[in-house]
């Protein structure tokens, strides 16, 4: 169980600036409806363009905190040119977990937008998402994927729509949530204490679990108004600790009561689908571990016509067929 670490004041951080007023912008109200969190470790190469996508938002009552994790380059001058526009928090490096609990123990806003530091945002993101909002506690949109993207596809939720109300056995099945769509009401994040700060990766699945599982509503946009940005150097590539991670959380999400209501094929299902999608991600570059974990999917699914269909993929790979001879040989089968 993840104890509250919102409920104390921060004492590992201090603010460069005593006011988050925009000296350009409408948002001068004593207290703003949003509060943006945007956690940056080294990011002088995308952090301008993370700014200026908020800068260009329609709706304008958000204050915006920067939780600099410990930079080496030259991230804090970047924001110190800021001014007054932008909170600068500064803290050891701690994870992008530790930096959001510790922005979210100062936000002054009713939600809470987080926004990952090289990921942007379409200028009417936050004011549709305020429009849908009505009785939930988490809206989302869907994403446009770039850069480093070749394996997905360019937009999520492009052929279904987006769960809606309680979402909790659509969650354990997949983490569909962009992080850095979510706009969260600040009361539920707090109630739930937060990021689980022990986790290297997934802590934003484990949180949506947990709040799903608290009773939290969620809502979604299929509207792509955030761009994510897919690279081979984020903490994701960590193929190992993150399928761990993604077994643990979901351990820890079916040992809820609300875990409890789900049916042992659907539990089955989740778990096959975790190792199904750490193999996945591995298989471009290590086809022996992506083998093996299509197998543990296969052993909780085995009827799963996509698992044998990759095991069948990482052997022929593995007796030396490229991926590209595979991919156009199943494209004729299924064209014929």
């Amino acid at each position: 169980m993840t104890t509250n670490i919102l409920s104390a004041e921060p004492s590992v951080y201090h603010a460069s600036t005593a006011s988050c007023a925009f000296a350009d912008s409408k948002s001068t109200r004593s207290t703003p409806t949003v509060s943006i969190v945007i956690p940056v470790y080294n990011g002088e190469a995308y952090i301008q363009a993370a700014l200026d996508s908020v800068f260009a938002q329609t709706f304008d009552n958000y204050e915006i905190i920067v939780v600099d994790d410990g930079s080496t380059d030259a991230t804090m001058a970047i924001l110190e040119a800021y001014g007054d526009r932008i909170q600068i928090v500064r803290q050891k490096n701690g994870g992008h977990a530790s930096a959001r609990n510790a922005a979210t123990k100062i936000a002054r806003g009713e939600w809470i937008a987080m926004l990952d530091a090289d990921d942007l945002w379409h200028p009417k993101k936050l004011e549709q998402q305020l429009a849908t909002a009505g009785d939930a506690d988490v809206v989302y949109t869907a994403a446009r994927n770039f850069e480093d993207s070749k394996r997905v596809d360019d937009v999520t939720f492009r052929d279904g729509e987006c769960p809606r109300g309680d979402i909790f056995e659509d969650l354990i099945i997949d983490n569909f949530i962009t992080h850095s769509s979510v706009l969260i009401r600040k009361s539920a994040l707090v109630a739930v204490g937060g990021y689980d700060e022990t986790l290297k990766t997934t802590c934003d699945w484990d949180l949506w679990l947990r709040m799903s599982a608290a009773g939290s509503k969620f809502a979604g946009l299929q509207q792509p108004l955030t761009e994510y940005r897919w690279r081979a150097t984020s903490n994701s590539k960590n193929h190992d600790r993150t399928c761990r991670d993604r077994l643990n959380v979901l351990q820890q999400a079916l040992d809820t009561p609300r875990g409890h209501q789900v049916s042992v094929l659907q539990r089955r299902k989740a778990i096959a689908r975790v190792w199904q999608t750490s193999a996945w991600f591995v298989a471009e570059k290590d086809d022996r571990t992506a083998l093996s974990w299509y197998l543990h999917s296969i052993f909780y699914r085995p009827y799963s016509i996509r698992g044998w269909k990759e095991v069948t993929r990482c052997l022929l790979h593995l007796c030396g067929i490229s991926r590209q001879k595979i991919r156009s040989a199943f494209s004729r089968a299924v064209q014929s």
